[in-house]
């Protein structure tokens, strides 16, 4: 008989061991989620059949934009819309080389370049590491050519840095290296 009673608690026992690593497993992996994903602003889908765009166009925004991308907007737009679309322009945008007011026309690929004489006198002598080129970037110690090219692929897949702790993400730049570019760096 009590070998009877133990294997009802032996199986009890694993049956509750069962349950709790089930549970614990629906807790990690978390596959009834009600998070959503968010989709960049700048990616925008659209299945259009015969050229049809019911008053919208498609324009490309790059360049010293907040997220540079492709964007629905209806006719008629000028640059300034589509720029508005991009979510502004960055603050050191060469407003003298666009014309805000010029219409746009499907498929317009709209660039507003960065100024790089402008500066933030708070941000003097500094790299913002949202907007520097290779060149720029290579000033930095430490930060040669491949990595310079490794925080501008990292930039362009992942957007911009929203802290400046956000540059240990790029492939070589470990913490001692980023210790070093910390107070020569800028957003």
């Amino acid at each position: 008989m009590e070998t009877d009673g133990n294997r009802r608690r032996v199986k009890l026992l694993c049956l509750c061991i069962a349950f709790l690593l089930l549970g614990l497993s629906l807790f990690v992996l978390d596959p009834f989620s009600l998070r959503r994903e968010e989709v960049p602003p700048a990616l925008v889908e659209t299945v259009q059949t015969g050229g049809d765009h019911s008053g919208k166009i498609l324009v490309y925004v790059v360049g010293a934009v907040k997220n540079p991308g492709v964007y629905e907007i209806p006719e008629g737009s000028h640059f300034y819309d589509a720029v508005k679309a991009a979510g502004d322009v960055l603050p050191y945008a060469d407003m003298n080389a666009v014309n805000m007011a010029e219409p746009v026309t499907e498929s317009m690929k709209i660039y507003v370049p960065l100024d790089p004489y402008q500066s933030d006198r708070s941000a003097k002598g500094l790299v913002n590491i949202n907007t520097a080129g290779q060149k720029e970037l290579e000033t930095l110690p430490g930060v040669g050519k491949v990595t310079a090219e490794k925080i501008i692929t990292y930039r362009e897949e992942h957007g911009q840095f929203s802290q400046l702790e956000d540059l240990k993400h790029v492939p070589s730049i470990s913490d001692g290296k980023f210790k070093k570019l910390a107070d020569k760096i800028t957003l």
